[in-house]
């Protein structure tokens, strides 16, 4: 039996709790998500896991220092992220895209060889089991709007104005 270790940090954003192993990353989501982390977690690991709750990891100082402004401090963190082959390449394209920068679902499906693939793309983006460690919120629409969002559409503003990124203006302003 393996034992991960759930961890929480209270981040600018809210309260966010993770699952670990050997500093590795394994889940992450927001407070009010808690049981899509835990059912992605039996999903994947069926019952051969234990959880047990670390309060301090290496992790931990990666998020603080991410949040603090070193916005490169979430590369740093190594992730397992649990899916089919064709969500893993979706994942892996999401690490690639730069800090401050955004890409297009269309764009992430050119780059994994899939050019039609724009929409599967998405619903691999909506499955990632590590948000915000693996970017999601950087993929906007193809028209330059922010899209959806798992961990809520305020947040991905939030973490794209945190990390320089040039989004449009909501409806109204500018």
């Amino acid at each position: 039996m393996n034992t991960f270790f759930l961890s929480s940090f209270n981040s600018p954003i809210g309260l966010v709790h993770f699952v670990h192993h050997d500093n590795v990353l394994y889940a992450l989501d927001f407070e009010e998500f808690d049981a899509r982390l835990l059912k992605s977690l039996n999903r994947y690991l069926a019952n051969d896991f234990e959880l047990s709750v670390s309060e301090d990891s290496a992790i931990h100082a990666l998020l603080e220092s991410y949040f603090l402004g070193d916005i490169n401090a979430l590369d740093r963190i190594k992730t397992h992220a649990l899916g089919t082959n064709f969500q893993q390449q979706v994942w892996q394209a999401l690490r690639t895209i730069p800090v401050g920068k955004t890409a297009s679902y269309q764009q992430i499906a050119h780059q994994i060889n899939n050019k039609d693939g724009q929409r599967a793309v998405g619903m691999a983006n909506g499955k990632n089991p590590i948000p915000l460690v693996i970017p999601c919120h950087r993929v906007i629409n193809s028209n330059g709007k922010l899209g959806g969002y798992s961990g809520a559409l305020w947040r991905k503003e939030w973490l794209l104005k945190h990390e320089g990124a040039n989004i449009p203006l909501p409806l109204g302003e500018g």
